[in-house]
């Protein structure tokens, strides 16, 4: 073989080393750019299972009751709500946390003056929370409040009673038993399929106020209150709507 053949034989050799390197090179750099990508994506996604994680631990070990009225014309037709019954820092929104970790009681378990104490006050065993809406607009209202019960898992609510006081009188609710055979004794059933309780309150009077108390425990006598229902949830809320 030529002097001049050898050069080009080695000059094709340089270059394909060349192609070969500058294609590892391009290859190695697209692999660092996808490690990054791939580990900034697992970083999210633990960072938002984690989040996620912590949200339903604390949904387990806490559920709420909110109470809440709609928007209106708030000079003529306004109500508001507190938990205070000189209505001390008046509210369009109430937010109780409840613990959920709570075993079956019987009804007689409750205190007699269980509707005698504001705010929260809840017990070992049941849920209570009283509040006042007050009519602080310059005419008259009616007004609809609607009771419900979502989130409910485990068939928690099967053996859930709710009790209503308002002022001063109450009804116990529950669901219809489970084999349709009518209500519970003792109790009104609910008024629909997630909904506890639903009516209209007609003539309320300008700075007018009516009491309301909720009660909410698992009843002991109850024969869905078994084994399948622990560690079951549920979310209580109770909207009001005025309809002049």
């Amino acid at each position: 073989m030529s002097e001049r053949s050898e050069r080009l034989e080695r000059y094709g050799d340089n270059e394909k080393r060349l192609s070969i390197l500058r294609r590892t090179a391009r290859e190695t750099r697209t692999y660092r750019v996808q490690q990054k990508v791939l580990k900034t994506a697992l970083t999210c996604l633990l960072i938002l299972a984690l989040v996620l994680f912590i949200c339903a631990a604390l949904y387990k070990d806490t559920g709420s009751f909110t109470v809440g009225v709609n928007k209106v014309d708030l000079q003529k037709y306004g109500i508001s709500l507190s938990e205070s019954r000189d209505m001390t820092y008046p509210s369009s929104y109430l937010n109780a946390k409840i613990n959920e970790r709570i075993t079956n009681i019987a009804e007689e378990d409750l205190p007699e003056n269980i509707d005698m104490i504001d705010g929260e006050h809840n017990g070992d065993n049941y849920i209570a929370y009283t509040f006042y809406l007050q009519n602080a607009g310059e005419l008259e209202v009616s007004y609809e409040y609607e009771l419900t019960i979502s989130n409910v898992t485990k068939g928690l609510d099967e053996a859930v009673r709710v009790r209503l006081y308002i002022d001063g009188e109450y009804v116990n609710y529950a669901k219809t038993r489970s084999d349709g055979s009518g209500p519970e004794y003792g109790t009104t059933e609910f008024y629909s399929i997630g909904v506890v309780a639903k009516k209209r309150i007609d003539g309320l009077a300008p700075g007018e106020k009516t009491k309301f108390t909720v009660v909410i425990w698992l009843e002991g006598n109850d024969y869905d209150c078994v084994d399948r229902v622990i560690d079951g949830l549920a979310r209580f809320d109770m909207k009001f709507t005025v309809v002049h």
